[in-house]
């Protein structure tokens, strides 16, 4: 298995695409942080202005989902698959190291996203004499939550390309869902606070810190728990269908 999950880094390290999802969720956060810090108007009934900023990070959660996407589905685009399957024959095991894979990864980039969005923010607000309402322990918290629920999302993802194989298809449909169906159910009078604790999106809201902050949201513990749920229920299926269904099908 460990051969299996190096070979998977390789490819995951040494692909473009990789490096330009990276590279993009970090100058797009780092841009919108500095702008948000820099022209925001914070007055005294603020209490944790620095909570909406820091939630700038949760970006990385968007990008994690379409990476692990990205890491099953590239195979079955171009057709690497196949000899991927050569090299571990065992299918389950090839998704399960795919899954380990887009994990580090989406821990990772979460992580790396967070701590420069945190690195621009707190600074910039102290400049203009503004405080920021939480402390050391609420900004490692948001931090290792958001990085959590980044490779939470990229599990799914890898799930969800499992199950699709189509890369297309299953980043616009997962994007649709996040920034389309999700809001249009939320317009449905009562169902906004149902979506803030128990749809994907509030779930991850809450494992990335921002529902120890929201009174209609679940705590961060439960909340990655819901989340790593979602995680597993899309992976079970995607391997449930990668074993009964022809690569080439």
């Amino acid at each position: 298995m460990s051969h299996a999950i190096a070979a998977e880094l390789f490819k995951l390290r040494t692909t473009r695409t990789t490096w330009a999802i990276s590279l993009g969720i970090l100058a797009l956060v780092a841009v919108i942080s500095v702008v948000a810090a820099l022209a925001g108007d914070y007055d005294a009934d603020d209490e944790s202005p620095a909570v909406d900023l820091l939630a700038i990070g949760e970006l990385s959660q968007v990008f994690g989902l379409v990476l692990g996407i990205l890491v099953v589905a590239t195979e079955f685009r171009h057709g690497t698959i196949t000899p991927s399957l050569l090299v571990v024959p065992d299918r389950v095991r090839l998704v399960l190291a795919k899954l380990a894979v887009g994990l580090i990864g989406g821990f990772l980039l979460g992580l790396i996203v967070s701590l420069v969005c945190a690195a621009l923010v707190l600074p910039l607000l102290g400049t203009r004499d503004v405080a920021t309402g939480v402390d050391a322990g609420d900004v490692a918290r948001i931090v290792a939550g958001n990085a959590v629920a980044t490779a939470l999302f990229a599990g799914i993802g890898v799930g969800l390309g499992a199950l699709l194989r189509n890369q297309v298809a299953a980043i616009v449909g997962a994007l649709g869902y996040l920034f389309v169906v999700e809001p249009l159910l939320g317009i449905i009078p009562g169902f906004s606070d149902v979506i803030s604790r128990w749809f994907p999106s509030g779930a991850a809201d809450a494992t990335g810190g921002g529902g120890a902050f929201n009174p209609n949201g679940l705590d961060q513990v439960p909340g990655g728990l819901l989340l790593a749920a979602y995680t597993g229920l899309f992976v079970v299926a995607g391997l449930l269908l990668v074993r009964r269904k022809d690569v080439s099908a």
